[in-house]
C-alpha cells in the first residue's frame, strides 16, 4: 500500500496498522514544523517591535512606525494561531494512536491466527453467522 492512499484504501488489517502508524507520524511531523515556524515568527515579530521603538526614538514618522508595529501585531497573531494548530494536531495524533491501539486490541489475535493457520482461509461467506 502507497503510504499516500487514503485510510479507506486500507482494506486490510495489517495496512490500516501501517497507514495509522505513518498518520500518526505525519501529524507529528507537521506540528514540528509549524512550532519550529511559530518560533521564528515570533522572534521576527519582536524584531520588528523593537525597529518600530528605535524609529520612534529617531523621529522617524508615525506612519512608518505604525506599519511596523502593525506587522508585529499580525505576526504574533500567526504565532498563536500556530499554537492552537499544534495543540489540535498533538489531539489528531493521539486519535490516530488511538485508533491504531484500537485496531490491535480488536482485530490483532484474528490476524495472528490467519497469519499462524496451518491452512488458508475460506471465503467471507463461509464465516458467515446465521
Amino acid at each position: 500500500m502507497s503510504v499516500t492512499e487514503s485510510l479507506k484504501d486500507a482494506a486490510t488489517y495489517a495496512a490500516l496498522r501501517v497507514k495509522l502508524a505513518w498518520l500518526t507520524h505525519q501529524v507529528h511531523e507537521h506540528a514540528e514544523t509549524v512550532t519550529k515556524l511559530a518560533a521564528d515568527v515570533d522572534d521576527t515579530a519582536e524584531q520588528m517591535l523593537d525597529a518600530s521603538e528605535t524609529m520612534k526614538a529617531l523621529a522617524v514618522d508615525t506612519a512608518t512606525t505604525a506599519e511596523f508595529a502593525d506587522a508585529a501585531v499580525t505576526m504574533t497573531g500567526a504565532k498563536e494561531a500556530a499554537g492552537e494548530y499544534t495543540s489540535a494536531a498533538d489531539s489528531a495524533a493521539a486519535a490516530a494512536d488511538d485508533a491504531k491501539t484500537t485496531v490491535e486490541s480488536d482485530h490483532g489475535g484474528i490476524a495472528d491466527a490467519v497469519d499462524t493457520s496451518p491452512v488458508e482461509m475460506a471465503e467471507a461467506v463461509f464465516y458467515t453467522q446465521q
